[in-house]
């Protein structure tokens, strides 16, 4: 797609109620006048489609994709013949007969009004504010199952992300390294938060990823039980604010200047000086979306090995390995983050038969089976009865082998692929 190196985009600043035509309404409008100001793009905030009393409320008014309410702003993208990002519509999917629960999803159309992305939420809002609302997002949504690479527009490649997004950096700095010029945080902030933390956030991602960050979002009384802050705005890559509505339903329009963008990063180039022998990849959800951390063995088979790549210090650890049943008296092993825990079994014993180098790759009766990949590296050796890890500096790449029918590590959680950092230079020890 040619873009040209500078383009204007327009945020809307609404207030949703549970009265979806009363919100189309204002919505449209809003559009309408933003494609006659000459905006290209034009991004509507978090809960355009409604905003409910409650989360049975919410459940009742959700639509599909393929339903009356996005099926209007496809007609209204191709009438104005602008692009449309329409941040959080409540989304039944494709589960929804299954789950009952909703997805929190960011819809970007194009001037075609052709269904171009779709990032479902993957940061639930759960939350009691003192003084605020108590909001439990997960009680009926979905969290979303990726990060979307970024979309190529008229006015600039374009990272998705929905409201709480924004409170993780790693995100960001994930969409910044797949090529995004520009991050959307379309949102509904409480007061509370909006008042504290909003715009402080909202610059600090642009600066990081040196990036335009656009932010639609709600204001004002929605029914009696909320109120959401406002402010909408546009944060340039030095973290300037350049456009931004205070309180009421309105617009704000801004340039996006790619060439302006360019030179930001060329004057303070400091993606090019990340450390990532130290940390890796910042923002990078697994090892796929990074090239400095290996690929997961594509056998998924119980008893493959735990590989412990050199300089970064990330386990990868199959999805489908098990624990043995016979090893019940198991003991964690924790990770840092918060992100679950390796349960890692008392009784397990190093077989004698792969202890040296010249048992690479061995597999007798006594022995776990070895990746093919991995099978020319020293395995890690896990003390029989202490429950620690002992990661030796020198360990680039080596298998961890755990004897056949004692067990193997297990996660307590069980994601697509995980990348917990630890220390490369310390043993993992039981808590």
């Amino acid at each position: 797609m040619s873009v040209p190196p500078r383009a204007t985009v327009a945020v809307a600043q609404v207030t949703s109620t549970p009265d979806k035509e009363q919100n189309w309404c204002q919505c449209s409008a809003l559009v309408r006048e933003a494609a006659g100001r000459g905006a290209r793009l034009v991004f509507l905030p978090e809960g355009f489609d409604f905003i409910g009393h409650g989360p049975e409320q919410s459940l009742s008014l959700a639509e599909p994709l393929d339903g009356h309410t996005v099926g209007r702003y496809r007609q209204l993208a191709r009438e104005c013949d602008v692009w449309l990002s329409l941040g959080g519509f409540h989304e039944r999917g494709s589960d929804w007969d299954t789950t009952g629960r909703i997805y929190n999803c960011h819809i970007l159309l194009d001037s075609s009004g052709s269904l171009v992305s779709t990032y479902r939420k993957t940061h639930l809002f759960d939350v009691d504010l003192p003084g605020g609302p108590s909001l439990r997002e997960s009680g009926f949504t979905n969290p979303g199952p990726a990060i979307l690479p970024p979309v190529d527009t008229p006015v600039g490649k374009l990272g998705l992300a929905v409201c709480y997004d924004l409170r993780f950096p790693e995100l960001a700095l994930a969409l910044r390294a797949q090529g995004a010029q520009i991050l959307a945080y379309p949102s509904a902030f409480t007061v509370p938060t909006g008042a504290a933390h909003w715009e402080v956030l909202l610059r600090a991602r642009a600066i990081e990823c040196q990036c335009y960050v656009v932010a639609a979002a709600q204001t004002g009384r929605h029914h009696e039980a909320r109120v959401s802050f406002g402010h909408s705005l546009v944060a340039d890559p030095w973290g300037t604010v350049v456009a931004q509505c205070h309180e009421g339903p309105g617009l704000c329009l801004a340039d996006i200047d790619l060439e302006y963008l360019q030179r930001v990063r060329r004057d303070l180039p400091v993606q090019g000086h990340r450390r990532r022998d130290l940390y890796g990849c910042p923002g990078a959800p697994g090892p796929q979306m990074c090239p400095n951390l290996p690929q997961m063995c594509p056998k998924s088979t119980p008893n493959q090995p735990v590989r412990l790549p050199g300089g970064t210090g990330a386990l990868n650890v199959p999805k489908c390995t098990q624990m043995c049943p016979k090893c019940a008296p198991n003991q964690p092993v924790r990770l840092p983050g918060g992100t679950g825990a390796l349960n890692v079994p008392k009784c397990t014993q190093m077989c004698p038969k792969s202890t040296s180098t010249a048992a690479r790759g061995h597999r007798g009766p006594e022995c776990a089976q070895i990746c093919p990949k991995s099978a020319p590296n020293q395995p890690l050796q896990l003390p029989g009865g202490t429950g620690a890890l002992n990661v030796p500096k020198s360990a680039p790449n080596q298998p961890l082998r755990l004897p056949r029918g004692t067990g193997v590590l297990k996660p307590a959680f069980e994601p697509k692929s995980a990348s917990p950092q630890i220390s490369p230079k310390s043993p993992l020890s039981l808590p």
